[in-house]
């Protein structure tokens, strides 16, 4: 079962980042948009998180296992299924592709620092290889998608949209697959895992909601708290301590998809 989630994660970046890639620039202001943007979306993804993990830890608030898996959702950074959902709520896709790419740089930074510091017990992983795959199935689909876009412009806005909805709905049937296999047990487990994930999910929210554009406010948002799903189930998969770390990796990707969820139900309703 976990071999087929992991397969359908990795399929699901394909998809989405290759649609991604198919649509056009959605506007002029994407090009005008300020660097300063980029920083505050790190702000938003890597600082602030980091600096509320050192506070808990100096609280003892939770255990070493639930702050070395919050650890590892803040440094996965860049997850794709955001891209899935950014069109249905007036978001910029061009914006969220940028962060995307921008957010996986950043991400592997945050793995090299977190490793170098303690908050991530790293000694069998492969900071290369873990770039070489992250840019094989994000950057080099994104890339494909924009070349296609630009050589056949009416095969790419006939398909566009039909990848973007097969993209969306791998992503619900990924999140489906996870509450069967894992929700019931961590609904009926000890409630730290349930808690930190809760304090993570709000960690990403309640930041970005303040920026003040509303295109741009729903792209960050959804671009901070969605995390890269895949590239922690490949951090499992070699950490020595995976199974301490599991409950509260999965107790967050369970929540972080709810708060989604919550997001676009209250913001499509704001549409209507």
């Amino acid at each position: 079962m976990q071999n087929i989630i992991d397969f359908w994660a990795m399929a699901n970046t394909l998809v989405i980042m290759f649609a991604l890639g198919l649509h056009p620039n959605d506007s002029a202001k994407a090009d005008k948009l300020s660097q300063l943007i980029f920083a505050r979306v790190l702000m938003y993804n890597l600082l602030i998180p980091s600096l509320m993990l050192v506070a808990l830890k100096s609280m003892n608030v939770f255990s070493s296992a639930s702050l070395s898996a919050m650890a590892l959702c803040i440094a996965a950074a860049g997850g794709t299924s955001a891209g899935a959902f950014v069109k249905q709520v007036k978001g910029s896709q061009r914006l969220i592709a940028q962060l995307i790419i921008f957010l996986l740089g950043v991400s592997l930074g945050a793995i090299t620092v977190f490793s170098m510091i303690g908050w991530i017990n790293s000694e069998s992983l492969s900071l290369g290889y873990l770039a070489g795959y992250l840019l094989a199935i994000t950057l080099i689909p994104l890339l494909l998608g924009s070349f296609i876009s630009q050589l056949f412009s009416q095969w790419a806005k006939l398909w566009q949209p039909r990848l973007e909805r097969v993209g969306g709905l791998l992503v619900i049937l990924l999140v489906l697959a996870l509450a069967l296999r894992y929700g019931q047990e961590i609904l009926t487990g000890p409630i730290e895992p349930l808690l930190a994930a809760c304090v993570l999910v709000m960690i990403f929210v309640v930041p970005p909601l303040f920026e003040r554009t509303l295109a741009v406010r729903r792209t960050v948002v959804l671009a901070t708290l969605v995390r890269n799903l895949t590239l922690v189930l490949s951090l499992l998969a070699v950490l020595p301590n995976a199974a301490n770390l599991l409950p509260t990796v999965l107790a967050f990707g369970l929540l972080m998809y709810v708060m989604v969820g919550v997001l676009l139900w209250c913001w499509q309703r704001n549409m209507d």
